[in-house]
């Protein structure tokens, strides 16, 4: 029984030699740098996937955009060259209604969301759109008003400034795709 005390524990997958031990490495090392290959290629395929996904719906973005452009820019010079409405009013009630076009083709057509709350959605989708309508109102204030630059040059640009950041605010804030729970 002595004899069995001061003999150490022998497991069949324990090396018994040198040479064991280096080709247990080996092995151990092969299928490291195995899946350690496969881990980065499924990695880099998700990468390009969401990459990809991105580009098209930047794509998308700008062509059904413009949609609510034509109609944000076309009310605005109805509403304040035809019409004669302050365009600061003018530009409020033009940023209404191509808001709401905006939201269905955004959420519809460019990010293809789907969910069972969109009053929701379009409730957070007004909330970002005011940052943005709050900028291009500064902008037509800054250009009509100080510069006296034309009212629809002005609105142009402060259009397309809101237009880049509105763009962002529904990829990343209202039309974010959550992950599920794991």
């Amino acid at each position: 029984m002595a004899n069995q005390r001061k003999q150490p524990l022998r497991h069949h997958h324990y090396p018994t030699n040198e040479a064991e031990y280096e080709a247990g490495l080996a092995e151990t090392e092969a299928e490291y740098q195995a899946k350690l290959a496969a881990t980065e290629e499924k990695y880099e395929d998700e990468i390009e996937e969401v990459e990809e996904s991105a580009k098209k719906q930047a794509q998308r973005y700008i062509l059904w955009g413009s949609l609510s452009v034509i109609v944000n820019i076309t009310m605005f010079y109805i509403f304040y060259n035809m019409l004669g409405i302050e365009y600061q009013l003018a530009n409020f009630m033009a940023w209404v209604l191509s808001v709401q076009c905006a939201f269905w083709v955004d959420r519809i057509l460019v990010f293809k969301h789907q969910s069972a709350h969109p009053v929701r959605e379009m409730g957070t989708f007004y909330g970002t759109r005011v940052v943005t309508y709050v900028l291009e109102s500064l902008i037509l204030w800054l250009g009509i008003s100080v510069l006296g630059v034309h009212g629809v040059i002005t609105k142009i640009v402060g259009h397309g400034l809101a237009v880049v950041g509105n763009f962002f605010f529904s990829k990343l804030v209202v039309f974010r795709n959550k992950k599920p729970n794991a």
